[in-house]
C-alpha cells in the first residue's frame, strides 16, 4: 500500500474565507495526500475539524486584539502590525518544527506571512491560493480603481503613478526582514513580489479579470469558496414570498457594529433578510430588536440558496462575491477595503452588481438601490450570464489537480 505524502495547509484561521478556501481544496485532494492544517487562532478551526481534518493550534496563539489589529491593517484602517520580532521568531521556530516532523511535500497558505520565511528556510515549495487583486499582473494589466480619473489623459497619468508606486515599494516590516536574515532567507526586493508564493493559484478566471497574460508561476484555477454540507433549515424554505428575500453577509471582515447598522436599516424596509452572522453579532445580540422578517442564523450553505433569494447584499470578499455570482441573481456590494472593492468593481463592470459607498448607508439610499436592482431586467440578464460563465468552473478541483500533478510524484 502506497503511503500518502503530506501537504500542510496553513491559512490564517481567524479569516473565514482563507480557512474555507483551504478546506475545499483539501477535500478534493485528500484521497492522494495526507492533509494537515495548522493555525494560530481557533476562531474557525472547528470548520476544519468538522471536515475531518487534523488541526494543530500553534503558538503564539492570536488573541482578539491582535486579530482586530490584523484586520485593520488588511482593511487599511491602520498601519500598526501586531507581529513583533519575538512573535515572528516564535512562529517560524514552531512552523519549522512541524515541517521537520511531517516532512510535507508542499505547504499551502492564505496570507500566512511567517510561512514565506519558514517554507524557504526548510526548502519546501510554497503554494499560495489567492485573488488576483494586488498582484504584479493586476497592477500591470488590471482595471485599477482610480480617483479623479474622468478625463482620459488624467486617468493615464494617475494610473501610471499608481503602478509605479505599487510595483516599486520595497517596504517589509523590520521583524520579518530580521528573522528572514537569521534564517538565511533572502526576501524579494519589492513588497509585491515578496507576497508571492513559489506557485500562485488564482481564484478567479481570466474572463472576469480580463487579464490573460500571467507569469509562469501563476495558474488560474477559478472560484474557491465555502460549500458547507449542512442542509438549508426548513423554516427558511418556508419563508413567505410576499416581499423580496435578501441574503445579507459581510464575512469575517465585517465588524459587529457595521453589520448591526445595516441590519437596522434593512429592518425598516419591506424586505425579508436572511443573515447568517449570528455568531459575529452575538456580543450585541441581547441589545438587538428586529422585526420577524430579519432572520439571524448561523452559517448557511449559501451555494444552495440560489432559488430562495432575490438579491444579495455582501461585502467584497472574493468567495462571497463568487457565491453571489453563482446564484444567478444581481447583488449590491459594500467593499470594506480596496481589494474587496476591486472584486465588486469587476462585477459592476460586467453588469450584475452595484457598489455602495459609506455615504450610501442610509435608509433612503439603500431602499433606492434595492428597488433599482430588483427592477433592472438588464442586471438580471447579466447575472444569469455571469452564472453561466462560472458554473462549470470547479476551482477546488482545479487547485487540487494542480497539487496532484505537481507534487504527487515528486521525490
Amino acid at each position: 500500500m502506497k503511503i500518502k505524502r503530506t501537504i500542510i495547509f496553513a491559512p490564517e484561521t481567524f479569516n473565514l474565507a482563507e480557512t474555507t478556501r483551504s478546506i475545499e481544496v483539501a477535500k478534493k485532494c485528500s484521497h492522494v495526500f495526507n492533509c494537515i492544517f495548522i493555525g494560530y487562532s481557533n476562531k474557525y478551526s472547528y470548520l476544519i475539524e468538522e471536515s475531518n481534518f487534523t488541526f494543530l493550534h500553534l503558538k503564539p496563539h492570536l488573541n482578539e486584539r491582535q486579530i482586530t489589529q490584523l484586520m485593520n491593517v488588511d482593511q487599511m484602517k491602520g498601519f500598526k502590525h501586531p507581529f513583533t520580532y519575538e512573535h515572528i521568531q516564535e512562529r517560524v521556530k514552531n512552523e519549522k518544527k512541524i515541517i521537520e516532523k511531517y516532512h510535507p511535500i508542499a505547504i499551502v497558505i492564505g496570507t500566512t506571512l511567517s510561512m514565506f520565511i519558514s517554507s524557504r528556510a526548510s526548502r519546501i515549495p510554497l503554494v499560495y491560493i489567492k485573488p488576483l487583486a494586488y498582484t504584479r499582473p493586476y497592477f500591470l494589466q488590471g482595471d485599477l480603481l482610480l480617483p479623479f480619473s474622468s478625463f482620459h489623459i488624467v486617468h493615464k497619468i494617475i494610473k501610471k503613478a499608481v503602478q509605479s508606486i505599487a510595483l516599486h515599494i520595497t517596504y517589509k516590516p523590520k521583524a520579518f526582514s530580521k528573522v528572514a536574515k537569521e534564517e538565511g532567507v533572502e526576501l524579494p526586493k519589492y513588497t509585491i513580489d515578496a507576497l508571492d508564493g513559489d506557485y500562485n493559484l488564482i481564484t478567479t478566471i481570466s474572463e472576469i479579470s480580463e487579464i490573460h497574460h500571467v507569469p509562469t508561476n501563476y495558474h488560474y484555477v477559478g472560484p474557491v469558496y465555502a460549500k458547507l454540507d449542512a442542509p438549508i433549515p426548513s423554516f427558511i424554505k418556508k419563508l413567505p414570498k410576499d416581499r423580496p428575500i435578501l441574503y445579507f453577509a459581510m464575512g469575517s471582515s465585517g465588524s459587529p457594529a457595521m453589520i448591526v447598522k445595516i441590519l437596522n436599516i434593512l429592518n425598516q424596509l419591506p424586505v425579508t433578510v436572511i443573515c447568517p452572522m449570528k455568531r459575529i453579532v452575538e456580543s450585541q445580540y441581547n441589545n438587538l430588536s428586529f422585526n420577524d422578517h430579519i432572520i439571524l442564523c448561523d452559517f448557511l450553505p449559501a451555494h444552495k440558496m440560489n432559488d430562495l433569494i432575490d438579491l444579495s447584499i455582501i461585502h467584497g470578499g472574493e468567495g462571497t462575491v463568487q457565491t453571489a455570482c453563482l446564484s444567478g441573481k444581481p447583488f449590491i456590494g459594500f467593499g470594506l477595503q480596496q481589494e474587496q472593492r476591486v472584486n465588486i468593481n469587476e462585477c459592476v463592470r460586467f453588469g450584475n452588481a452595484v457598489a455602495l459607498r459609506k455615504k450610501d448607508l442610509t435608509k433612503a439610499r439603500i431602499s433606492d438601490y434595492i428597488k433599482k436592482v430588483l427592477a433592472s431586467k438588464e442586471m438580471h440578464k447579466k447575472a444569469l450570464e455571469m452564472q453561466r460563465t462560472l458554473m462549470n468552473v470547479d476551482g477546488p478541483k482545479n487547485a487540487a489537480q494542480f497539487l496532484i500533478e505537481t507534487f504527487a510524484t515528486a521525490k
